[in-house]
């Protein structure tokens, strides 16, 4: 089976799931860490990063870090994942922010903290995601709590990644692809 089908069969198998039993993950009782496991990790794994680190045991050499330090000013902060592209494993390409599925994750806190991850971090995008949700944030511009929702570049439903053609999903990943590689904070509009 070509790696494109494979993908998008674990995650077809992922939504399904995620629709038969919608009460319990968005009950108050399942956790972050529930989400995580049972979902987030399984989905970036689907499209080929390697979360685990099944196939890249050096720690220096990873493209997947969780729960990675953020400095963020004077403290410092913790990004549930950090997406690195071989052979640069120091220049975060993006970052992940997970939150359980009860809450609602389209709040400026949230926001905020995503795009004080990206900013500090010189990171144009990062995403925020509870599975069911996937958030695409511009963390180019400072972080600011009053302007924090305006920095939405996409947002997806869990069943939108389901039934997307080949063709569609390339469109996406172009446009993303070139969105990563534009890293300058000083652009108005990412050119497209």
């Amino acid at each position: 089976m070509p790696e494109f089908d494979l993908a998008f069969e674990k995650i077809g198998v992922l939504v399904e799931s995620f629709q038969k039993n919608t009460p319990h993950y968005k009950s108050p009782a399942y956790t972050e860490a529930q989400a995580r496991k049972d979902f987030i990790d399984k989905f970036w794994i689907a499209l080929g990063w390697d979360v685990n680190h099944d196939r890249e045991t050096n720690p220096y050499e990873q493209e997947v870090k969780v729960e990675r330090g953020v400095a963020t000013g004077s403290s410092q902060r913790r990004a549930d994942y950090s997406f690195y592209l071989a052979p640069n494993f120091h220049d975060v390409l993006f970052f992940v922010e997970a939150k359980k599925p009860f809450v609602e994750i389209e709040t400026r806190e949230n926001y905020f903290q995503l795009i004080r991850y990206g900013w500090n971090s010189e990171t144009p995008l990062a995403v925020l995601t509870d599975f069911e949700q996937f958030h695409v944030l511009d963390c180019r511009y400072r972080p600011d709590l009053d302007t924090a929702l305006k920095r939405s570049l996409s947002k997806y439903f869990y069943t939108d990644l389901y039934g997307l053609t080949e063709e569609e999903v390339r469109v996406v990943e172009g446009g993303l692809r070139g969105m990563f590689l534009k890293k300058s904070k000083n652009q108005q509009i990412f050119e497209q």
